[in-house]
């Protein structure tokens, strides 16, 4: 059965033609046609002893004439025209045998002999009948000729009078030539003999013209099924598919072809219940796809895989179209064609197709019908349900108004599409003036939640249009013509997850961010919330939220990178664009966020209060002796640190380049479960996912970060040099001390007190001190006595807070003052003596000279170093009225955090996020490499220029000395 595409069993007394196995055919000639319209549309009855089967077929008859056939108006007839037998007796009922002997007569006027010399005909070839011959068989009038066959006994099959419409549906609707000569014709021949008992016997003895059904759905097809009056899939729908006085709903429609699906068929392949097609395909598997294909009159011309070569306009062949059907590979394929090649070329013919899966089920395989949904769909209501959208037409088809509805549930699917429709323009003077054509064919594969079971497939098309105007211009199609092949499944529960992992994990962020917010309200020495205090808590809220969405979009690229591609038996497929959304938001909010969370920290790591505290001693009581030179020396090591870092950027970008491109591990990312990383040029190459995209490159990101950092920890600090401890030797060796205070009550202390007294010597005498500081002949460089300890965590008390504070300001209202009045050596002076007062007394604390300021040094407990706080601080005077402040002995380096090395952490984090958020959404490594240098440059220098001007500011050394 071509419409079908399934075995039906032959009725009785028949048998398959061996011919043409879509036929029937009585078992011997000794059986007559009662009814014989074509495929299994046949009753075969015996004929009486002695005589054979007429030559029409249709009645039984004894050979004993001869006729001379050569002459057009002479044949051997069996009976007359007025359906009498030669013998003399006439056929009353239908069911009732012909009998009659050849006899060879003269055609009368308004006949004809037949193509076949058999009998004299009426005008036109066939005159279709549903019942007994009328008395006289008059000849048709031009009128009445559709399709080159009599319709004079038919036009009362319907009960009313039909006027189709022959209107294409172009921009500009015109009369086809095509619709003309066949749709009333095949609307009649597709309905003849249909009735309630001869389509429910079990013999199957439905008696419908298989073409005409099948013409019937090309045109329907042609006109977008349009339900509108009088289009053709309104009188396929009317007067053949809809009929509920004929049709049961327990019968199939044998040899009509099914052109819409319910409406109820999005929420069955939808629902809990769901079990058609189970998933039995692998990652190398091909999904076999079935078109049955028919020509333009119906004919039925075979059932052929739907590799690229039939489902688009490009071409291709079985190794081009292997790829677009190999299972869970999305596939996608764009070529441009000339307008007047589509026009004309002998390429591309106009075939109808309805597509079918192929698949197996309990061991067996089986075929089941797959919907079609046209874009270009118009209800009658003049809505467009397949357009993602609700298109409001007027009565001249002209949008008025467009309602964004991205809901698939209200998509109407249909059964028969065509790739080109160069028919269907033909005017009435014979003149092709437009085709439709698929620009755009979308295989849509969907998996169950379960991943148990995958719905049929779905063939998105829409259709372009080409008029005579585009001839002659040498013009290329506008509309890209695309196919592609995506594979999509429910990913809400995974989507839930992602967002339950967030909110859970900014919720502990947010405590996070509380606690930091205390323990800096404890350094700052606040006593009350104020606008600062809430502004700083918004600032921590930003850096662990900004942490966390980039941790989660980490954990989410990898998960799904790993899990896709190692699967062997489909269960996951890579997020369509609009359930890709939501990792988009972690990609941009991540790189958002930790963007402006290292902004503040250049911000507040150059503002820092610092203070180079200079030990050495004026040569014979003139303090004017004293060198500036090592104090300018050590600002000049502290601004070049400012921005050192354990993990090269460069290095890092140079070396993950080269992983994803020279290596091609790039390559991972294409959006088909299997790796190739060096594919050749006959190998088809899948588009890249951002999601893969971000998971690769933040895997190679991690592995080049985690090697670069271990190199250096393990042999580059060890073995080369450390920039850090380079840094505290040079104080040593200057005999210049590093105060630093972070937040007012908070703050870093480098002790760089030299043990020889003094710094500022000749050569000779600085290697005599160096020597001795080797064998041990002199004191240790700690703050302590006989300690090592150089690098500390302060933590002062309010007292002394007050005391340098007010010593800070008078020094620098003296900067100030000194910028206004340049030229005046007295500001100098002046500026001199505060900047000698602050130093005095700084070293007059750190020596323990103060009582009134003395501090403590210990070691901080190991939940202090956990948790990062301070515990045990006695920051209100005791009985005496004195306070007192704490070293702790920072054996971590968390110094540092002045510098860009102490939050190594966040900067790593934020060039990571800046790389793939700028591949993410330009797919090119190289240019996110070479944002990510740009962006770290201006970091570094934003960082070194507040740095110097904050040195400059704080320490009397000129910006200009600082190189």
């Amino acid at each position: 059965d071509i419409a079908l595409l399934q075995c039906s069993s032959c009725p009785s007394n028949a048998t398959q033609k061996s011919t043409d196995r879509t036929q029937c055919d009585c078992i011997s000639n000794s059986y007559y046609y009662v009814i014989n319209q074509g495929g299994g549309s046949l009753i075969c009855s015996a004929c009486p002893t002695g005589l054979v089967r007429s030559t029409d077929g249709f009645g039984c008859t004894a050979d004993n004439s001869t006729c001379d056939t050569t002459l057009t108006t002479r044949v051997p007839t069996e009976s007359a025209l007025d359906g009498t037998a030669n013998t003399g007796s006439s056929t009353s009922v239908s069911s009732q045998a012909r009998l009659a002997q050849e006899t060879c007569v003269t055609c009368v006027a308004g006949t004809w002999s037949d193509p076949d010399n058999q009998r004299c005909t009426p005008c036109a070839k066939v005159t279709p009948q549903t019942g007994v011959p009328s008395g006289t068989i008059s000849c048709c009038s031009t009128s009445a000729i559709q399709d080159g066959m009599c319709l004079t006994y038919l036009s009362g099959i319907l009960g009313t009078t039909i006027s189709p419409t022959y209107l294409n549906t172009f921009d500009s609707p015109t009369l086809s030539l095509f619709f003309q000569q066949h749709l009333s014709a095949a609307v009649y021949l597709c309905r003849m003999n249909l009735n309630s008992t001869t389509t429910q016997t079990n013999n199957r003895t439905l008696l419908s013209n298989v073409t005409a059904c099948q013409i019937l759905a090309n045109i329907a097809a042609m006109q977008f099924y349009y339900p509108v009056t009088n289009y053709a899939y309104y009188l396929y729908q009317q007067y053949i598919w809809g009929l509920t006085s004929i049709w049961n709903a327990s019968f199939a429609r044998p040899s009509i072809p099914f052109l819409q699906y319910p409406s109820t068929y999005y929420q069955e392949v939808n629902s809990a219940s769901y079990n058609w097609i189970p998933v039995t395909f692998g990652q190398n598997n091909i999904l076999q796809i079935k078109l049955a294909k028919y020509s333009p009159t119906g004919q039925y011309l075979g059932l052929f895989d739907a590799y690229d070569a039939y489902l688009l306009l490009c071409g291709g062949s079985y190794t081009d179209g292997k790829p677009s059907f190999t299972f869970g590979t999305h596939y996608k394929k764009i070529c441009t064609i000339r307008a007047d090649t589509l026009w004309s070329s002998t390429l591309y013919d106009t075939a109808f197709f309805d597509p079918y899966i192929v698949f197996t089920q309990s061991g067996t395989s089986r075929l089941l019908p797959t919907p079609v949904v046209i874009r270009n769909y118009q209800s009658d209501s003049s809505t467009a349900p397949n357009m993602n959208g609700i298109l409001k037409l007027n009565s001249a088809k002209t949008l008025i108004n467009v309602i964004v509805a991205d809901d698939e549930s209200t998509w109407v699917y249909h059964r028969r599409f065509f790739l080109i429709d160069r028919i269907s323009g033909i005017t009435q003077n014979k003149e092709l003036r437009n085709i439709h054509y698929a620009k755009s064919i979308r295989l849509l594969n969907t998996l169950t939640s379960d991943t148990n079971y995958i719905q049929p497939p779905v063939i998105v098309v829409e259709y372009g249009e080409l008029s005579i105007s585009d001839l002659g211009k040498n013009a290329v199609v506008q509309a890209r013509i695309t196919f592609e092949t995506e594979y999509r499944m429910n990913l809400d529960a995974h989507i839930r997850s992602i967002w339950i992992a967030i909110g859970v994990l900014c919720g502990l962020s947010l405590i996070l961010a509380v606690i930091e917010t205390m323990i800096w309200y404890s350094r700052a020495g606040k006593q009350v919330i104020d606008l600062g205090t809430i502004g700083k808590f918004f600032l921590y809220v930003i850096n662990a939220v900004g942490t966390i969405f980039f941790i989660v979009m980490a954990g989410v690229s990898l998960w799904w990178l790993i899990f896709y591609k190692r699967q062997d038996a489909l269960y996951l497929v890579i997020p369509t664009s609009i359930q890709q959304a939501s990792f988009t938001v972690l990609v941009v909010v991540a790189f958002v966020l930790k963007s402006l969370d290292i902004l503040q920290l250049i911000i507040r790591q150059a503002s820092v209060d610092i203070f180079f505290i200079d030990w050495e001693k004026p040569k014979s009581g003139n303090l004017n002796t004293v060198s500036a030179w090592r104090s300018y020396f050590v600002a000049n090591e502290f601004s070049e640190i400012q921005t050192f870092r354990r993990i090269n950027v460069t290095l890092q970008l140079i070396f993950v380049l080269l992983l994803l491109k020279v290596i091609n591990l790039e390559n991972v990312a294409t959006i088909q479960p299997e790796v190739n990383l060096f594919p050749s040029s006959s190998d088809y190459q899948p588009d890249y996912n951002g999601i893969l995209r971000v998971g690769i490159a933040f895997s190679m990101w991690l592995a080049v970060a985690l090697i670069q950092y271990l190199v250096y920890i393990l042999f580059y600090q060890r073995r080369v040099e450390d920039k850090i401890i380079n840094f505290i030797d040079l104080c040593s060796v200057s005999n210049i001390s590093v105060f630093i205070l972070m937040d007012n009550l908070y703050g870093y202390y480098i002790h760089g007190r030299s043990p020889h007294g003094l710094a500022d010597v000749n050569m000779k005498d600085m290697m005599l001190n160096l020597n001795r500081e080797d064998n041990q002949m002199i004191g240790k460089r700690g703050l302590q006595p006989n300690s090592d300890e150089q690098i500390f965590i302060v933590r002062v008390d309010r007292a002394f807070r007050l005391q340098y504070e007010t010593l800070l300001q008078s020094y620098q209202n003296r900067i100030l003052s000194r910028l206004t009045k340049k030229g005046e050596e007295h500001e100098s002076e002046i500026l001199l003596a505060s900047y000698r007062n602050l130093n005095e007394f700084l070293c007059a604390f750190m020596s323990q000279s103060l009582p009134i300021y003395s501090y403590t040094v210990r070691h901080r407990y190991f939940l202090e170093k956990i948790l990062n706080i301070e515990f045990g601080l006695r920051t209100t005077p005791d009985a005496n009225g004195y306070t007192e402040s704490t070293f702790f002995i920072d054996v971590d380096r968390n110094f540092t955090k002045i510098l860009f090395c102490g939050y190594e952490n966040s900067l790593f984090i934020w060039n990571t996020a800046t790389f793939l958020f700028i591949d993410y959404f330009a797919s090119n490594y190289v240019l996110a490499a070479i944002i990510t240098y740009l962006l770290n440059l201006i970091a570094e220098k934003l960082r070194v220029s507040l740095g110097q001007r904050n040195l400059s500011k704080k320490t009397l050394i000129p910006k200009n000395f600082l190189i």
